[in-house]
């Protein structure tokens, strides 16, 4: 009977320490307030993708895909890689979709980009461009082939009345620990917010 007893208690105990640590997790993700992520991406299995589901799985955050109103040309990669350096040197950005709903309404903001020559992709600099972000805090997330030159810098300097926060750049060709290290800048973010 003591044993019954004994192993009842634990059991309780084990059941309130789990119980509390779920609701610790929950509240993490929700410090943030109401969070949104606003991302581009050729393909939804390229890594700007998962990025911005695992950032929404980490916040709850409502996510919307940024896309351009003409689609782009169906190119190979070499003669794609040449058009967009022709249109960011000419400064042509695409005109993009209605994102449907207002940034300045969110607490949060992550944006995600993958990396266009060593810069933010063309639907993102038009999003920086003509968004006004109300003054929120933004943190963007950018993925690259091979490397990430000033794409970072670049995001501060476009982006249009935000306080901008700590981005993150990654290299996908080497990057091992991809999720961990999003993961730790996720949860970075939630403790210094």
């Amino acid at each position: 009977m003591k044993k019954k007893l004994v192993f009842g208690i634990a059991a309780i105990f084990m059941a309130a320490f789990a119980a509390y640590g779920s609701a610790g997790q929950a509240g993490q993700q929700n410090s943030l307030g109401r969070v949104l992520i606003l991302y581009y991406t050729w393909s939804e299995h390229a890594y700007t993708a998962r990025a911005a589901r695992i950032i929404q799985g980490l916040t709850n955050a409502t996510m919307i895909k940024v896309e351009p109103v003409t689609p782009f040309p169906d190119l190979d990669m070499r003669d794609m890689i040449a058009w967009v350096g022709t249109q960011r040197r000419n400064q042509q950005w695409p005109e993009i979709r209605a994102l449907g709903v207002d940034p300045a309404s969110y607490d949060f903001i992550f944006i995600g980009t993958p990396v266009w020559h060593q810069t933010v992709a063309l639907p993102i600099e038009t999003l920086l461009l003509e968004t006004d972000f109300g003054g929120r805090p933004v943190a963007a997330f950018a993925l690259a082939n091979n490397f990430e030159g000033q794409v970072l810098n670049h995001f501060a300097r476009q982006i249009r009345n935000a306080q901008v926060r700590e981005g993150i750049s990654f290299r996908t060709t080497t990057e091992t620990q991809f999720e961990a290290r999003l993961t730790r800048w996720v949860n970075n973010m939630v403790g210094t917010r």
